[in-house]
């Protein structure tokens, strides 16, 4: 069965559910990776390994008539820095990412997330954020996390809500909710 086959049909005018949490770094980690740009950008990244490993290949089996490789030096060393900047950042950009995130103390305050009919909103010491659930692009259910979508121009905005947070018990019912506002709702 996927996902869909449990899809509520209707969405619960009363449901109201507020957690409270703080967040980690590797909340913060686990969020970069979620976001559909760095798919995109890890993507990317495999193909420039890819790039670089056919060309040493290429470059180390092809030879001149006279039996040089057909790579020289300078472009092995090019290649061989674009690839480790690919992979760097491909692979790096979320750990880091969450680390510098991480070490702003307005994102180590305690939230207060909360869902119903209307929407879902964070609030903290530091302010709140909010949207209504007609705004939500998509939804996203890992293994750490709730994450759900709203457009923003050439990014997205991501409110996110720990399982941790959340008591097992609940975690169905956050889920329905969610299903039911959200069209595009991906379990991964």
């Amino acid at each position: 069965m996927t996902p869909d086959a449990y899809r509520p049909t209707t969405a619960s005018t009363s449901f109201a559910a507020a957690y409270d949490f703080t967040p980690t770094q590797s909340d913060y980690a686990d969020l970069l990776r979620s976001m559909p740009q760095l798919r995109m950008l890890k993507t990317l990244t495999w193909v420039m390994l890819a790039v670089f490993a056919v060309a040493l290949l290429m470059g180390l089996f092809l030879v001149h008539d006279d039996g040089q490789p057909v790579l020289d030096t300078a472009t092995l060393l090019s290649l061989t820095v674009a690839a480790a900047l690919a992979a760097l950042i491909g692979f790096g950009y979320a750990p880091f990412g969450g680390r510098a995130a991480w070490r702003k103390p307005l994102n180590r305050e305690p939230i207060h997330a909360v869902l119903d009919s209307k929407g879902f909103r964070h609030e903290g010491p530091s302010g709140s954020q909010s949207f209504t659930w007609s705004v939500a692009a998509r939804a996203l259910e890992t293994n750490e996390a709730y994450y759900v979508y709203v457009p923003n121009g050439l990014a997205s905005l991501v409110y996110w809500l720990p399982k941790r947070a959340v008591p097992i018990g609940d975690q169905a019912s956050v889920r329905a909710h969610i299903q039911a506002h959200v069209s595009r709702y991906l379990i991964r």
